[in-house]
């Protein structure tokens, strides 16, 4: 009966620490950070925040955004995206553009840098067995394979398209990939925080 339950609190610890990782990529999303940048002799401020795709038909996984803001010496303001999406490895390669929908209107921006990777990851399976003399032993039973495709973007947002997020309540971020149509909706939070992106100066 000891054993039984020492099993099941090693399990509930275990998934509590996988939950934990699973999240850590998100523990700074929806803060923005400042810093001088004197390379460049510009101020820079960064939001980076985070979506999970809860749809199963869709091959998106996961996706983030960091939206960096420049004020140089002149006082010009540059804003730059870097979007990352998390795909399932059977995905086809997303199409060289992202799209910008604000209340219907279709906004196209030229994509600066494209980058793709496949991430292969194998796993143990185990399984425990209970001995002669009482005592667990680890089995290795199989393995499991992880693959998915990661994609890079980076791209300017023009100011005239960042006076339209500013002025709307919501937007969403559109990538195509071979037959799936991927639609990113940011939340409000994140709406809220890209808005105190734009005021910050």
């Amino acid at each position: 009966m000891k054993e039984s339950f020492r099993a099941i609190y090693a399990y509930g610890i275990l998934f509590i620490i996988m939950i934990s990782f699973s999240f850590q990529g998100c523990s700074t999303s929806n803060r923005i950070f400042s810093e001088n940048d004197i390379v460049n002799s510009a101020k820079r401020l960064e939001l980076k925040y985070c979506i999970r795709d809860r749809d199963r038909r869709s091959p998106l996984l996961y996706f983030t955004q960091s939206i960096v803001k420049e004020i140089n010496a002149r006082n010009e303001i540059s804003y730059t995206a870097y979007d990352v999406l998390s795909l399932s490895a059977s995905s086809f390669t997303p199409d060289e553009k992202a799209i910008i929908i604000i209340d219907n209107e279709v906004y196209t921006t030229v994509i600066d840098k494209m980058e793709l990777d496949n991430i292969r990851n194998i796993s143990e399976n185990t399984t425990n067995i209970l001995t002669s003399d009482s005592t667990n032993l680890s089995v290795v039973t199989g393995y499991s394979e992880n693959n998915r495709k990661i994609v890079r973007f980076s791209y300017k947002i023009p100011l005239s398209t960042i006076s339209k997020i500013k002025d709307s309540d919501q937007f969403s971020l559109r990538y195509y990939c071979g037959p799936s149509m991927l639609t990113i909706k940011p939340k409000r939070k994140s709406i809220k925080k890209i808005k105190q992106l734009i005021d910050n100066t």
